[in-house]
């Protein structure tokens, strides 16, 4: 069986790369379309809240005040995503034997740092979600293979395929890792 080469990804949107030393460094920002639409879900959720309780009876043994406190913590994490999309970044750091993901300046997902030696192959993934109304979307992840089995999902929620496949090969690369077909990887 022939080895087929695959022509590399150009560095996509909402991506940028550079050195830093030894180390290839690689962020992706995360502000979209998404995080508009977010942000106006978010605003909207909270004036709902906001109405609620400003025509809720005060009385704290009524139903009518503790009902919405489930919308009350959905609208906290509705919010705080809304605001890491406008803020935040995925760092994606390789070099000197290590591999590591961080997402800043809000944690929001967890960060991974791995010893380049426990990683077996690296893959991107599409993800499709639903979007209630019979549609859905699709986003892809970067999955890492360790030597003793496990699946990582390293980083998550990218908007392209091509921003997942630049950073699988751009990593593997970096790392000399030899590109290897995983089931359920993009093609």
């Amino acid at each position: 069986m022939v080895a087929q080469e695959t022509m590399d990804v150009g560095l996509p949107s909402k991506m940028r790369m550079y050195q830093d030393g030894l180390d290839l460094v690689i962020v992706r920002r995360w502000f979209g379309v998404g995080t508009i639409v977010l942000t106006a879900f978010a605003a909207v959720w909270a004036g709902f809240l906001v109405f609620w309780y400003r025509h809720a009876p005060a009385d704290p043994t009524s139903t009518a005040f503790w009902f919405p406190l489930l919308h009350v913590g959905a609208g906290v994490f509705i919010s705080y995503a809304a605001l890491a999309g406008w803020v935040n970044t995925t760092l994606v750091r390789v070099g000197q034997g290590r591999l590591s993901v961080k997402t800043a300046p809000l944690p929001f997902f967890r960060n991974w740092s791995l010893e380049a030696a426990t990683l077996k192959q690296l893959y991107a993934k599409a993800r499709q979600r639903s979007n209630g109304e019979g549609g859905s979307s699709t986003n892809y992840d970067l999955h890492a293979i360790t030597n003793d089995g496990r699946n990582l999902k390293l980083v998550s929620g990218l908007d392209s395929s091509e921003q997942a496949v630049f950073l699988e090969q751009r990593i593997e690369r970096q790392l000399g890792i030899q590109n290897v077909p995983v089931q359920g990887q993009i093609p």
